[in-house]
């Protein structure tokens, strides 16, 4: 079947539901215009490094091919037989990602460039092009019904690929970041205490008795003896130490990051410059609660409020915990093996900084 059908030879085009226009016309323009975003859009997924963002924009691109098939069409009642309609559970959606990705982003300051990299760029490329859309559809509404559903998805989706435009500038610094501070670590004198500590050892499956073997990879541990365990949780503080360096340096918020083994002895305590220096004992604490009670601290600000059953628990032991944000429990195949700890920022940077650094561990595990 040939592509071409010659009947808009005249300047003439048929909107989805048989009517046919000129191809100049308003409603023409303005899907015309949708499309040409979706097809930015469908160049972005290909180029942007964060996976979450990668699967929102597949997902967008499906309800920019909903929106365009409503205003291609002027019998409403048709359009609902052969499509769905964008709805405010679409425009909710987009507000979820966009609180989503603004809390994990540092706070803005400023105006900012547009796109400090290919990916970004080119979001921005998409997000103008959204825009001009919105204009186009306020413009078509002047003369045609628009449902007002349709207009607020639009507006909301130009938010929406600025913010994953943020997003993707953020992780191109953090991760120039990491470059840096790895190449700084590498010049250090190979006795520094810190370049001990977090020294790489690259394990390999062997065997520590007939039949328990020590398994490298952060995932599939089955059994550690004591001597491999120590050499994996090196292994995972370096990573953790990379990962938390980076995005506290992006947030501006300079931190103490301590790692426990798991009997809470320290493992690592970096104090970055300027980072305050009671961070150091309560970082220490927040690695130390992680591994004692199992569990993030952040779960343990509420049970530990009055009337509440764990309230008053640290009167009861002889080593002080922490039970506010920022700690971290270490597990190999569900056993815990270790504690990290964050302390600087405030509660919500701390734990931040604390979840991208596990997040950082995790995507680099076995690199």
């Amino acid at each position: 079947m040939a592509i071409y059908t010659k009947t808009g030879d005249k300047g003439t085009t048929g909107l989805f539901d048989g009517t046919r226009v000129a191809k100049n016309s308003e409603r023409v323009n303005t899907y015309g215009t949708l499309d040409e975003l979706n097809a930015h859009l469908s160049v972005c997924e290909k180029l942007v490094r964060y996976p979450e963002t990668k699967t929102i924009l597949h997902r967008l691109q499906g309800l920019l091919f909903q929106l365009c098939a409503e205003i291609a069409t002027v019998d409403q009642a048709k359009l609902k037989q052969y499509s769905t309609l964008v709805s405010e559970d679409d425009i909710k959606e987009l507000e979820i990602i966009i609180d989503r990705y603004t809390q994990a982003l540092p706070p803005l300051r400023s105006f900012i460039y547009q796109g400090n990299n290919l990916a970004a760029a080119e979001l921005h490329v998409a997000r103008t092009v959204c825009r001009r859309a919105e204009r186009m559809l306020n413009g078509l509404r002047q003369g045609e019904p628009v449902r007002p559903t349709a207009l607020a998805f639009v507006n909301r989706l130009s938010d929406c690929i600025y913010t994953l435009a943020r997003m993707e500038d953020f992780i191109f610094q953090v991760d120039d970041i990491v470059t840096k501070v790895v190449a700084k670590l590498a010049k250090l004198p190979t006795d520094n205490t810190l370049v001990d500590t977090i020294k790489t050892s690259n394990l390999a499956i062997t065997k520590s008795s007939e039949d328990t073997p020590v398994v490298a990879n952060f995932g599939q541990a089955v059994a550690l003896d004591s001597q491999a365990e120590a050499q994996l949780l090196r292994r995972m503080a370096q990573q953790l130490l990379e990962g938390a360096t980076a995005k506290s340096e992006a947030m501006g918020v300079p931190v103490v990051i301590a790692i426990v083994d798991r009997h809470g002895n320290p493992v690592l305590t970096y104090r970055m410059v300027d980072a305050l220096l009671v961070s150091t004992d309560i970082a220490v604490g927040k690695a130390y609660t992680a591994v004692a009670l199992k569990c993030k601290t952040e779960q343990l600000n509420e049970v530990t409020q009055p009337g509440a059953e764990l309230y008053q628990i640290e009167s009861m032991v002889t080593r002080p915990l922490v039970t506010f944000g920022g700690g971290f429990p270490l597990t190999v195949a569900g056993r815990i093996i270790g504690g990290l700890g964050i302390s600087g920022g405030t509660v919500a940077e701390d734990i931040a900084i604390g979840k991208y650094a596990m997040d950082y561990m995790e995507a680099n595990d076995g690199k």
